[in-house]
């Protein structure tokens, strides 16, 4: 069970987990974790996985019962929003929720109308590791790292102060010597571990000495390249990846020369002309 892997479409870290905890943070995401890919089918979940995979240190069963109750609680104030025009829908992301105490498991399925948010995701959606996750200790830094995880192919976001704080939910009573504090320095503790090179700069106002944005810097992590995507991909660049998964040996070395007479070998000449054949298809610029 180590190794699991959450994704959802990005539009979910426009909804603010208002008042969840540390803990109820990793059951939230663990919850997502087990219903991807589920369509809206009911899963049951048993509370060794839950706690397991949530990374739950706590041994009082009546503490975790609690805790349990409390996110599906706070799950329920969870509302995304459909605009279109002059109106709009809110809908609550999971609608079946099930705590069986005899047979120690949790029952839970999700919202039909949401089903795409956790399924058949082919773009824009954002993927971390549970476990970073839930080994970080700061709730705004658990919130913050998936944020960044959704632009970690570019290493920058820059976020208007009072979206940052709403996302975050940061309470409306703090200043900026509190945020820096309370919530950037955990941010920065916890996260630099994670995305290497992090750093936070703070942008003030045109007109004024108020803070207005965010802008978070870190190092980028490298696309995985398919040698078997599309073209259109590779649109305006002027050298294409060239995966060395099944790279022949005189490839890789760079050391081919048209054999003499002597040493050529056929089956290597054919082999080398069906490869470079191959190379232009999959990697044509």
């Amino acid at each position: 069970m180590s190794g699991e892997t959450v994704v959802y479409r990005n539009e979910m870290n426009l909804v603010p987990l208002r008042r969840f905890t540390s803990t109820e943070v990793d059951l939230f995401f663990t919850l997502c974790n087990k219903l991807k890919e589920q369509d809206t089918r009911k899963v049951t979940i048993p509370f060794e996985e839950l706690k397991y995979l949530s990374n739950y240190y706590t041994r009082s069963q009546e503490r975790f019962i609690n805790d349990l109750e409390h996110v599906y609680d706070k799950m329920l104030n969870l509302t995304y929003i459909e605009r279109n025009g002059r109106s709009f829908e809110k809908f609550v992301l999971f609608t079946s929720y099930k705590i069986d105490l005899d047979e120690e498991c949790l029952s839970i399925s999700i919202n039909s109308d949401l089903k795409h948010i956790l399924n058949s995701i082919t773009a824009d959606f954002t993927k971390f590791e549970l476990r970073e996750m839930t080994h970080l200790k700061s709730t705004y830094a658990k919130n913050m790292f998936r944020l960044l995880k959704q632009y970690k192919h570019t290493g920058y976001v820059k976020m208007n102060l009072d979206d940052f704080k709403n996302r975050l939910d940061v309470p409306k009573t703090y200043q900026m010597n509190d945020i820096t504090k309370r919530v950037l320095k955990p941010i920065v503790n916890e996260l630099s571990a994670i995305f290497n090179n992090l750093s936070i700069n703070k942008i003030k106002a045109k007109k004024g000495r108020k803070i207005e944005w965010l802008e978070f810097t870190f190092e980028a992590e490298k696309r995985i390249h398919n040698k078997r995507q599309p073209q259109m991909a590779n649109i305006g660049k002027s050298r294409q990846y060239i995966s060395r998964e099944k790279t022949p040996k005189w490839l890789e070395e760079r050391t081919y020369e048209k054999p003499t007479h002597n040493e050529y070998d056929p089956q290597l000449e054919k082999e080398r002309e069906a490869f470079l054949r191959q190379l232009e298809v999959d990697w044509e610029e």
